[in-house]
């Protein structure tokens, strides 16, 4: 107790009482938002399964969740965003990735459970901060709190870890298979999205670079069909490049899950490789100057020659 008791005189937590924070001797990680109710908009977005990884390094916080194996989502919150981010892992084993110079602490985290924590303090017109202190391997994730007002409210609470555990290893990162790059206006593709039958089980995309560049085809169980035509002058489209012409078919539950980020978005870059992955990276604008990221990758229906490459 006389641990807990030198981090409460010192203002690192506020109730003395609660055992689990006497083992916060020495503090790795500890980081503070002055506002996080764009954190919580975004991570309850990407919830789409209960417990994700979550990896700390001197550059934010990631935290990537998926589903199925068929798609994954990644939450960027960059150091700018936080007012106070401390990592020091203290010799944690875990601590340097690939034997690199660079920080990267994975932990899993049920993100239902850290967002139902976040939830109690963000509704209404408050002014709320959130610190969050961690040990290192193993010990839970501490959330503090604070509601600024006539009461200064504040809870504490402590998040189980688990074991890092496996993640697909995707990317659209090698220029020799990348078949299209495409930035888009956030809010114009959540409408675009939104106006498709929201009852159809497949979506087709086709980029070529001939007109129309751009084209958005729903299927469904009764064969009903929608189809949306887009050309590179188009005013949603910042850039357009394509390489090569690609026609790829993706669960549309898959994009609806994306759906829930991109309400949030200002920018979105779309990108396919010539086995038809698909990579959406979405800004996110925050409270002030900095950006939150959230980074999709779906992976197609059906890889087959005819059906990704036109002729």
């Amino acid at each position: 107790m006389q641990r807990t008791k030198r981090l409460f005189s010192k203002g690192i937590i506020h109730n003395p009482k609660m055992v689990t924070q006497s083992q916060f001797s020495q503090i790795q990680f500890q980081a503070v938002l002055n506002n996080f109710s764009m954190l919580y908009n975004v991570l309850k977005a990407v919830s789409f399964a209960d417990n994700a990884m979550v990896y700390l390094s001197n550059d934010g916080i990631q935290v990537t969740v998926e589903d199925a194996k068929s798609i994954q989502a990644s939450a960027y919150i960059t150091r700018a965003c936080f007012s106070e981010f401390k990592l020091n892992p203290r010799g944690n084993a875990q601590a340097m990735d690939g034997g690199s110079n660079e920080l990267n602490i994975p932990f899993g985290l049920n993100l239902k459970v850290f967002t139902d924590c976040l939830s109690m303090f963000i509704s209404g017109d408050y002014n709320s901060s959130l610190k969050m202190l961690q040990k290192g391997s193993g010990a839970p994730l501490i959330v503090i709190l604070e509601q600024n007002g006539d009461d200064n409210l504040i809870t504490e609470c402590s998040v189980r870890t688990m074991d890092p555990f496996d993640c697909m290893e995707l990317d659209v990162d090698d220029e020799q298979q990348i078949v299209s790059k495409i930035n888009i206006k956030g809010m114009d593709f959540f409408l675009l999205l939104s106006e498709m039958d929201r009852n159809c089980d497949d979506i087709e995309i086709i980029i070529s670079p001939d007109a129309p560049h751009l084209k958005f085809q729903t299927f469904g169980e009764l064969h009903s069909e929608a189809c949306v035509e887009i050309t590179n002058s188009s005013d949603m489209l910042v850039t357009f490049n394509c390489t090569e012409a690609s026609r790829n078919r993706y669960k549309f539950q898959h994009l609806k899950l994306a759906m829930r980020t991109l309400a949030l978005s200002s920018k979105v870059a779309l990108r396919t490789n010539n086995e038809g992955l698909l990579e959406l990276q979405v800004m996110i604008d925050n409270n002030d100057s900095s950006h939150i990221f959230v980074k999709y990758f779906i992976l197609p229906l059906v890889y087959d020659a005819d059906m990704t490459t036109l002729n």
